[in-house]
């Protein structure tokens, strides 16, 4: 008899602790939170051009563009920054800015001064490097 009051009793504060987190964690509604491209998104796609070799990269937001090992895209340029750019999602769309690096980032051979929304086939040049945004697609 006492084992049952005790299950009876740890089943009733499971259901008290459940509705407490339903009232009290946000609801998610449609058009709230990620954009819907977004969160369907499985990588961001970058053509990396860089001594005469291209290579397809595909990778999630952020996405940190360096030479640091650390750095999501590593580029082994002397010319780049240990962390040089980087690549986010703002306002549901993605944007790329330059983290203080010493010699710059480039799209669309404008300096770039401030964040700025990326378009597929825009060109971002690091160092001798230049990424191809490819805009988003599958991982494979």
């Amino acid at each position: 008899m006492i084992l049952g009051n005790l299950r009876a009793e740890s089943l009733g504060i499971v259901v008290l602790a459940g509705m407490f987190l339903l009232a009290v964690l946000p609801r998610r509604r449609a058009g709230y939170g990620r954009d819907d491209t977004m969160t369907a998104l499985q990588a961001v796609v970058l053509r990396v051009e860089e001594n005469d070799r291209a290579r397809t990269v595909r990778a999630p937001v952020p996405i940190t563009i360096g030479r640091a090992p650390n750095a999501t895209l590593v580029i082994p340029d002397a010319q780049v920054s240990r962390l040089h750019a980087r690549i986010d999602l703002t306002d549901g769309n993605l944007s790329i800015r330059d983290l203080d690096s010493r010699n710059g980032t480039l799209v669309n051979a404008r300096p770039l001064d401030a964040p700025a929304t990326l378009h597929d086939g825009d060109e971002i040049d690091v160092g001798t490097t230049r990424i191809v945004f490819c805009g988003v697609g599958p991982w494979k």
